[in-house]
């Protein structure tokens, strides 16, 4: 699942040294400037009785989601530190990976296995996917990747299949469009 078209999922590149089991979510900027303060009235006290942590530092909320399983992260988070807050992580709204269309994010990318992920990124025998869901609960486990892994996140509209066909993708954000456009085609 990837952002929707008003919040896309960006490209770029990156390194992932770490996953995180039971992932505390820290609510970004724009999702309580955007979507909390209206909710609520500009009352973020409120989302308390929703089990979000609301704390204030030098005059800004800070809103939080313990971890759990209603957390928007789900029980895994893929972290590659970077500017645009992105990351991959699993999600309790499991139902989405039966759409066709998955653009439902602010522009992370929820995993549909992510144990399965995790066990093959971490490269270590001792956390198969068994062990890695025997640390689910309240408290966050950080594991370090045996090694660093590159990520990159991009965005395709066409590819070839195993059968050497073309096959053609909705332009959700409209990227292709804007490469036709620049080459004049």
């Amino acid at each position: 699942v990837v952002g929707k078209k008003t919040s896309p999922t960006p490209v770029f590149s990156d390194v992932m040294p770490y996953i995180i089991i039971n992932p505390t979510w820290t609510v970004p900027e724009s999702i309580i400037e955007k979507e909390l303060e209206p909710k609520t009235g500009g009352k973020l006290s409120k989302l308390r009785k929703r089990g979000y942590k609301v704390t204030f530092r030098n005059g800004r909320a800070i809103v939080q989601q313990e971890p759990g399983e209603k957390n928007a992260l789900g029980r895994l988070k893929f972290v590659f530190p970077n500017d645009l807050l992105i990351y991959m992580h699993d999600t309790p709204q499991k139902k989405l990976f039966a759409r066709a269309k998955r653009a439902y994010s602010h522009g992370c990318v929820r995993v549909q296995n992510p144990f399965k992920l995790a066990e093959e990124v971490i490269g270590r025998p001792d956390y198969d996917e068994k062990r890695l869901k025997a640390l689910i609960g309240k408290k966050e486990h950080r594991i370090n990747l045996a090694k660093p892994i590159p990520v990159h996140i991009e965005y395709f509209t066409a590819v070839v299949n195993d059968a050497g066909a073309l096959k053609l993708y909705d332009d959700i954000y409209g990227y292709s469009a804007k490469v036709r456009s620049a080459l004049a085609l």
